[in-house]
């Protein structure tokens, strides 16, 4: 019997939608979607999730910090502001603090103790523009990636005076910044020279150990829990990972995507979620790190810049830029 095109078209959807019901992975995934949209004045750059995995943190340029109740997720409803932060890019949450990479103004640390009505304790200014921040398992030491000045390291020993122990030069720009587990290796995303490797054992005193080289712009980064594999989101390039362990550092491999400009790890390890600017988030399957696999897109309203995943797995939160704060469920 011949089949038209027609029949031979949902012949094959029913083949695909049989397999990959007998895959858990992609079974898994396949209800995902958008299940709310908080609109904020500014545009929403940067998101991260407070431990009580209630209360989101969403940073709007020009509005400031907001404190958004994510407990219904479907009806998310704003609690309270900090305007004096205008030009957040991203936000690292450590205990009752919060360390905010505030573009020209530079660092600016917030105490969370009370989410209803937040203080910024301490400010350092920076050169340039500052993008990200991370913090040693200590939380005495902040790297801040300062675009065209490199990445500033911070004593925050003292939260409330912060301040300046060394430059590590940038031979590009540097736009993201992410630490290995004992917080003495240093990863730095230098958009156009790759991604630099530094021994920073010696806060004062940083060495340069060598460089990744992924296709596109490294623009944030992530090390995996157990500090074998590192995540690297590259604008023009697409997801790259790299394993981390001296012996292996030639293994790498690369997702290609348009415009990646985030990622974020489920709390297994198992995803990864990575905002594509334009194409929205993208789940991917990274079960085999070395292969990892798109199991899902979810195209949001605006540009997704920045992702947050609950600790349930099923939850992830979107800095949607001009659309604000996205929810979506994608497990």
């Amino acid at each position: 019997m011949k089949l038209s095109r027609v029949h031979f078209s949902i012949f094959c959807l029913v083949c695909w939608l049989m397999l990959s019901s007998l895959n858990p992975v992609y079974a898994a995934f396949r209800s995902g979607a958008i299940l709310a949209n908080f609109p904020t004045q500014g545009s929403a750059n940067a998101v991260a999730l407070l431990p009580d995995q209630r209360h989101v943190l969403v940073g709007a340029a020009q509005e400031g910090l907001l404190v958004v109740d994510v407990h219904a997720a479907e009806k998310p409803s704003m609690i309270t502001k900090l305007s004096a932060l205008q030009q957040v890019e991203s936000i690292l949450i450590r205990g009752k603090l919060a360390f905010i990479a505030n573009g020209a103004a530079g660092l600016a640390i917030v105490d969370l103790s009370q989410p209803t009505a937040l203080k910024l304790i301490g400010r350092l200014d920076t050169s340039s523009y500052a993008f990200d921040v991370a913090l040693t398992p200590d939380g005495r030491t902040a790297f801040v990636a300062d675009n065209t000045n490199g990445v500033v390291v911070v004593d925050v020993s003292q939260p409330t005076k912060p301040r300046p122990l060394a430059v590590i030069p940038s031979s590009a720009a540097s736009a993201g910044v992410a630490l290995n587990g004992n917080g003495q290796t240093l990863y730095i995303a230098d958009q156009a020279d790759g991604i630099q490797i530094i021994d920073v054992s010696k806060p004062q005193a940083p060495v340069h150990q060598g460089h990744f080289n992924p296709a596109g712009h490294p623009q944030r980064l992530v090390v995996s829990k157990d500090g074998q594999w590192l995540f690297a989101a590259n604008n023009e390039g697409g997801l790259s990972v790299h394993a981390l362990q001296v012996s292996a550092r030639s293994q790498t491999n690369q997702l290609p995507m348009r415009n990646a400009f985030a990622v974020q790890l489920s709390q297994d390890g198992q995803s990864a979620l990575v905002a594509d600017l334009f194409s929205g988030v993208a789940v991917v399957d990274l079960s085999n790190p070395l292969n990892p696999q798109v199991v899902q897109r979810i195209k949001t309203q605006r540009a997704a810049q920045g992702v947050t995943v609950s600790q349930d797995q099923k939850t992830a939160y979107i800095a949607d830029t001009q659309a604000g704060l996205t929810v979506i469920r994608f497990r």
